[in-house]
């Protein structure tokens, strides 16, 4: 049926379940499903390998046109492969781990958005929406690399434009498959609508983002210290091309920043949200992070090094392997055209010109790699064998494969890990009653939002007090 008509796969994708449709269809057919006419779905990691590695160079396809920003296309939004990998050069060198992970200053500020976000859970009473403050939380770092730590947000702090903007473009989510589908229809009623109905005023929130960022980028440009900043911004605006060695478009460089923000919020809110909810529910491994965290030496702000929470912690490490296996923070979308001569996938002769992309859910929850794969179980990271691990390492692909992996990898590591040990350093959480699977049910949507919108969870103070000459914690008691 698939092969004649898209309906039933319009059907899933307006639902926001376009996903979990598909990874029934590989349940059920196999590596290789049509799931419309002239597109395949793969769940192999070798079709993987090959959608996205080098060796061939698949182009995006067209859903990559609705990413555009100011009219320009960022790296994200480039589709010809080597086009792509030019403009990823801008920015590849300041995301790397090796750059991220020497920048003190990056530390302590983000040592500083986990103080304000334990001040906000304090003056909360204990119920947090941590969907919410994690975006917050995500959007005041980000905004710092990018723009520099005099023009970056407070939003974690105190009400501010920016977390109703930011609010406004999580319902946003549940209309983009309107907008992929009848982009010229949505674009004809978007802004008509959103401006006559008050509670629609969501769907303005693309362009109220754009011109804020435009603000933005127009105030960080006038300050006659830009120039010594380490920002994103100051690196981009330096960068010279290399075909013909002029510095980059202006207007490239605003829709770079725009998406980079975007982008770096959403993944980071979704992957910590997660994350807190399995923890809620799972006590056990709350006490195992607390009890690794807890043995680790401080510093002299009274804070574990980031060195030391991503090298001695294996705990939670699992557990955010399996936060990023069981809810990955990515559209499914990551659509490539098979190139010219076709490609044969599983014995399945695909044609050049169509359109393929890899189930991240089919490979994340492979029952052969990843038994029981829909439950949260974090000691299949920890227990494994080598080639076991191997395999289960290869197949785990939140950030995408190859060289259009996400840049902001090794950045989105730092903020959860830090953010998780600050927390479940000094107290413990539990879910609330509106905190349900059913509410917390991830959908296909571009940034894979929780269902709800939402994830109201209970913290519970626990006393410490200093222990052993290590200046680790230990943790007894609960006010």
């Amino acid at each position: 049926m698939n092969k004649i008509t898209g309906l039933q796969l319009a059907f899933y994708d307006l639902r926001c379940r376009r996903n979990y449709k598909i990874l029934e269809w590989h349940r059920r057919y196999g590596p290789v499903v049509c799931i419309s006419p002239n597109e395949v779905s793969i769940a192999s990691l070798e079709g993987t390998r090959a959608i996205y590695g080098a060796t061939q160079g698949w182009a995006k396809s067209n859903y990559f046109d609705h990413f555009t920003g100011y009219g320009q296309r960022s790296v994200f939004a480039t589709k010809p492969y080597q086009e792509h990998r030019e403009k990823r050069r801008f920015t590849s060198a300041f995301y790397q781990a090796s750059t991220i992970y020497k920048l003190p200053e990056l530390e302590r500020f983000v040592y500083d958005r986990c103080r304000a976000v334990l001040g906000n859970v304090e003056r909360s009473d204990g119920e947090v929406d941590v969907y919410s403050l994690t975006d917050w939380y995500a959007l005041d770092i980000i905004t710092y690399l990018v723009f520099g730590r005099e023009h970056s947000t407070r939003s974690v702090d105190h009400a501010c434009p920016e977390r109703v903007i930011f609010k406004s473009l999580k319902k946003l989510q549940f209309a983009g498959p309107c907008r992929v589908r009848f982009p010229i229809v949505f674009s004809w009623l978007s802004r008509p609508l959103g401006r006559w109905i008050p509670c629609l005023r969501f769907l303005l929130a693309d362009d109220e983002l754009a011109d804020w960022c435009q603000l933005r980028i127009s105030e960080a440009m006038d300050d006659p210290f830009l120039c010594r900043s380490p920002s994103l911004l100051r690196q981009l605006l330096q960068q010279r091309c290399d075909r013909d060695g002029k510095l980059l478009d202006r207007t490239f460089v605003a829709a770079e920043v725009l998406d980079n923000i975007n982008a770096a919020e959403a993944t980071v809110a979704v992957t910590a949200t997660y994350l807190i909810w399995l923890l809620s529910e799972h006590p056990y491994w709350q006490l195992k992070i607390r009890e690794e965290l807890s043995a680790l030496p401080l510093q002299s702000n009274n804070f574990v090094s980031f060195s030391d929470i991503n090298s001695r912690a294996p705990a939670l490490e699992a557990c955010l392997r399996e936060a990023y296996r069981l809810y990955p923070a990515s559209s499914g979308r990551s659509e490539r055209i098979v190139p010219k001569g076709g490609y044969e996938a599983s014995g399945v002769l695909l044609p050049e010109g169509a359109i393929a992309t890899s189930s991240v859910l089919s490979l994340h929850r492979d029952e052969e790699y990843f038994p029981d794969p829909e439950e949260f179980a974090p000691e299949r990271w920890l227990g494994a064998d080598a080639s076991t691990h191997k395999a289960r390492e290869a197949r785990l692909v939140p950030f995408g494969y190859g060289g259009r992996i996400c840049l902001g990898k090794a950045l989105a590591t730092m903020e959860i890990k830090m953010l998780i040990a600050a927390l479940y350093l000094e107290y413990k959480s539990t879910v609330t009653a509106s905190s349900t699977p059913e509410s917390m049910s991830q959908c296909s949507t571009h940034d894979a939002v929780p269902w709800a919108l939402e994830c109201v969870i209970r913290f519970r103070r626990v006393q410490s007090k200093k222990a052993n000459e290590g200046g680790g914690f230990e943790r007894e008691g609960h006010a």
